[in-house]
């Protein structure tokens, strides 16, 4: 399921709809819909909008939608228990090791991020290599990947890698797709 670039649609930085089918056009395989201050309805909607899209649709935070539109949930802390295919956002080596359930784990973040608000410090690519190679499930990359880190996340031989902000941000997203590509 996962491997390269994995794509998130954040509302706050654009419309979803055009983010998701421009990483669809451009060959990302997972796209994430990450609209957590959307009403679920809201959420629902698009996600059947974008369901001929040639990419795995991932529902953030909430399982049961994710399940009645036979989709796959990605859980953070706190979201609850997962009632179908999931991945697992971690941010230690005991989680890493642990999740033997999930399709896959998030873990970071790797670099400071100013997507979402943690209390958790930067990992850093030594951590996130060490959480590959400790991992029963493949490990997504995610918090502050960019053009000027992608290589160095790369190496420590991850199955992919999640970013917001260096693609929504900047004003030219299609071409940092392909660089992150």
């Amino acid at each position: 399921m996962i491997a390269g670039l994995y794509g998130m649609v954040e509302p706050s930085l654009g419309d979803p709809e055009w983010q998701a089918r421009l990483l669809a056009e451009e060959g990302v395989g997972v796209i994430q819909l990450r609209c957590k201050t959307w009403p679920r309805e809201a959420v629902r909607a698009l996600a059947e909008r974008l369901r001929n899209l040639p990419a795995a649709l991932v529902i953030n935070d909430d399982a049961a939608l994710a399940a009645e539109l036979g989709l796959v949930a990605h859980l953070g802390d706190g979201d609850g228990p997962a009632v179908g295919p999931h991945g697992r956002s971690t941010h230690t080596l005991a989680s890493v090791e642990a999740e033997t359930e999930a399709l896959y784990v998030g873990f970071g973040p790797v670099y400071s991020t100013g997507s979402k608000a943690t209390p958790w410090s930067p990992r850093g690519a030594k951590m996130l290599g060490e959480a590959v190679r400790c991992s029963p499930r493949p490990v997504v990359a995610i918090g502050g990947i960019g053009v000027h880190s992608i290589e160095e996340v790369r190496a420590t031989g991850v199955a992919g890698w999640a970013v917001i902000g260096a693609i929504w941000a900047h004003a030219d997203p299609r071409s940092i797709i392909r660089l992150l590509r």
